[in-house]
C-alpha cells in the first residue's frame, strides 16, 4: 500500500495525500451507511477518528514553514503511516454493498467485511493513540500561530474535533502563562478546613472529602524543602486544566501552604471514586479480567510519565506507591485508568536537583544505581524512565516485588527472586537482576516479547550499549529542557502498537 505515497515529497505533499484519502473515507461512510444497521456505530467511530486527525493535519500544514527539519521529518513519518491506514479503511469499506441481498452468501460476505472493517478501525485508532504524544510535543515547541489555528478549528469544527482541539488549547495556555498568573494556584489554609481525610493503602496520598456536598480531592502532601514554592506554583498552574484521560495526570485545584509542608489538591475524575494505589492492587491477589486491561494500564502509566516531562518537570519518585488506579464503584474489574501522584521531590526540568537522603531498599528498588547512596547524580529524564521500567515489570508480571509482614515491614517478595540480601546492598547487582527478570520467560509468557523488550529498554536506558537512550545529550534541546522523542518512539510507540 506504500504506492499511495509514490512520488510524494515533503510534509505538505504527505498531508495532502492524507486529506485526499480521508475525504474519500468520509464519503464512503456516507455512501454505505445503509449497508447494515449494525455498521452505524463503526461508521461513526471511523468518521470521528478522521475528523480528529483532520484537525491535526490542517494545523501541521499551516505550521510546516515554522518547524525544524527534525520536527518536519517526524511529522512526515507519522502522517505517511496515517495515509496508508486511511487508504486501507476506505478500500475495505468500498467493498461493502449498499443494500445487501437477503441470500446467505451475501450476508456472510458482509460479516467478513465488517470484521475486516473493525480491525482496520482498531488500527486507525491505534495510530491516533500513538500519535497523541508526538502531537503534544509538537504543540509544545510550535510557533505562536498554532494558537490561532486551533481557535479557528474550535469555532468551526464539529463537536468531536472541537473537544480534542480544546484540550490542545488548554495545554498551550498552561505552558505559556506567566509566573505572575500562577500565583492564583495557592489556596488559603482556612478554605481547606472542614475536610475529612481518608488514607489510601500503601500510598502517602489521601482522599479528602468536603461536607456537605461530599466533593472529593486527592491530597498529595509535600514535605518542607523537597519542592520549591516556584516549582510547586508552576506545576500546579500547568496542571490546572489537565485532562486525566489524555495526560494521565489529575487536574490540580491548587496548593495549600503550611509552615512545614504543602498540599497539592487534585480533582478526582467524575464517577471514579474507588481509588487504590498500584501497590495495593498488586498485593490484592486479584487479576485483570483480560490481558488487554493490563496492557491498557501499562500504556496509560507510560503516557503519564511522558506527560510530566512534557510539562517541563521530572517526577523523581515513581513507584507503585505513587501510582493510583481509579474505577467506578459499580465496576468489579481492576482499574486500568491510572494517574501519577507522590510529587515529593518533583522539580522543573532545568532546576536544581534534590538529594535523596533515605536508604530504604524498597525505595532504592525503583531508583537507578546512579541515584542511590550519598553521592548521587543530577536527576535527568532517564532516571524516571528507569523507575517506570521497574513498575512496568511488576505490571507485566502482575506481582509485587515488595512484600509486607504483619508489622508492615517491607521484604523482598517471591516474585523478586533474590537468593539472600546481597543484591539489595549492591545497586548495580540489583539493576542487573531486574534486567534478567525483564528477559525471563516468565515475563515473556505473560505479556509477550515486545512488552518485555520495552521493560528492558527502560531499565538499560543509561547503559552505553543502549542505542535508544544511552546518549544523555539526545534528550536536551537548545534551551536545556528535557525532551523525549525517542521515549515516544521506543516506549510509548511500542506499547501502543501491541495488539492482543
Amino acid at each position: 500500500m506504500a504506492e499511495v505515497f509514490f512520488g510524494v515529497t515533503g510534509l505538505v505533499g504527505t498531508i495532502d495525500v492524507c486529506i485526499k484519502w480521508g475525504r474519500a473515507l468520509a464519503q464512503a461512510c456516507d455512501d454505505y451507511r445503509q449497508a447494515e444497521a449494525n455498521l452505524e456505530e463503526t461508521l461513526v467511530r471511523i468518521q470521528n477518528c478522521w475528523l480528529r486527525a483532520l484537525a491535526k493535519l490542517e494545523v501541521a500544514k499551516k505550521l510546516e514553514g515554522t518547524i525544524s527539519d527534525e520536527q518536519r521529518d517526524v511529522q512526515q513519518r507519522v502522517f505517511t503511516i496515517l495515509g496508508t491506514k486511511l487508504e486501507n479503511v476506505t478500500l475495505i469499506l468500498s467493498k461493502c454493498v449498499q443494500r445487501p441481498a437477503l441470500n446467505l452468501a451475501t450476508r456472510f460476505q458482509l460479516v467478513r467485511r465488517k470484521d475486516a472493517l473493525e480491525g482496520a478501525l482498531d488500527d486507525l485508532e491505534s495510530w491516533e493513540r500513538q500519535y497523541q504524544p508526538s502531537w503534544f510535543a509538537f504543540l509544545k515547541h510550535a510557533d505562536p500561530s498554532v494558537d490561532t489555528a486551533l481557535e479557528k478549528i474550535i469555532q468551526s469544527a464539529p463537536a468531536v474535533t472541537a473537544e480534542s482541539s480544546s484540550v490542545s488549547v488548554q495545554f498551550r495556555r498552561a505552558l505559556k502563562e506567566s509566573s505572575d498568573a500562577s500565583r492564583i494556584v495557592f489556596i488559603r489554609e482556612e478554605a481547606f478546613q472542614g475536610f475529612t481525610r481518608e488514607i489510601i493503602m500503601y500510598s502517602k496520598a489521601q482522599v479528602a472529602t468536603r461536607a456537605p456536598d461530599d466533593r472529593q480531592f486527592i491530597v498529595d502532601t509535600v514535605t518542607g524543602g523537597a519542592v520549591t514554592q516556584k516549582d510547586a506554583r508552576d506545576f500546579a498552574r500547568r496542571l490546572r486544566h489537565s485532562d486525566p484521560l489524555t495526560f494521565g495526570l489529575l487536574e490540580c485545584k491548587g496548593v495549600v501552604r503550611y509552615p512545614e509542608t504543602m498540599d497539592f489538591l487534585f480533582r478526582i475524575p467524575d464517577g471514579y471514586t474507588d481509588i487504590h494505589s498500584l501497590r495495593h492492587l498488586l498485593l490484592s491477589g486479584q487479576a485483570h479480567d483480560s490481558l488487554s486491561d493490563r496492557l491498557d494500564m501499562a500504556q496509560k502509566l507510560a503516557r503519564a510519565v511522558h506527560s510530566v516531562h512534557l510539562y517541563g518537570f521530572v517526577h523523581k519518585s515513581i513507584c507503585p506507591e505513587t501510582i493510583l488506579g481509579f474505577r467506578k464503584p459499580e465496576s468489579q474489574a481492576l482499574p486500568s485508568m491510572v494517574s501519577l501522584v507522590g510529587f515529593q521531590v518533583i522539580r522543573n526540568a532545568d532546576g536544581n536537583t534534590h538529594r535523596v537522603t533515605d536508604m530504604r531498599w524498597e525505595y532504592n528498588l525503583y531508583r537507578h544505581p546512579r541515584r542511590q547512596g550519598q553521592s548521587v547524580q543530577y536527576y535527568i529524564m532517564q532516571h524516571d524512565i528507569y523507575s517506570l521500567g521497574v513498575c512496568l515489570l511488576e505490571v507485566g508480571l502482575w506481582e509485587s516485588l515488595v512484600a509486607y509482614d504483619s508489622n508492615q515491614v517491607a521484604h523482598p517478595s517471591m516474585a523478586l527472586g533474590l537468593d539472600g540480601n546481597g543484591h539489595l546492598r549492591s545497586p548495580d547487582a540489583l539493576k542487573d537482576h531486574l534486567v534478567s527478570l525483564s528477559r525471563s520467560t516468565v515475563l515473556r509468557t505473560r505479556v509477550g516479547t515486545k512488552y518485555s523488550e520495552v521493560v528492558e529498554t527502560c531499565l538499560t536506558c543509561l547503559d552505553q550499549g543502549n542505542l535508544n537512550f544511552g546518549d544523555e545529550s539526545e534528550f536536551q534541546d537548545e534551551d536545556g529542557v528535557v525532551v523525549g522523542e525517542r521515549y515516544i518512539e521506543k516506549v510509548l510507540g511500542i506499547l501502543n502498537d501491541i495488539s492482543l
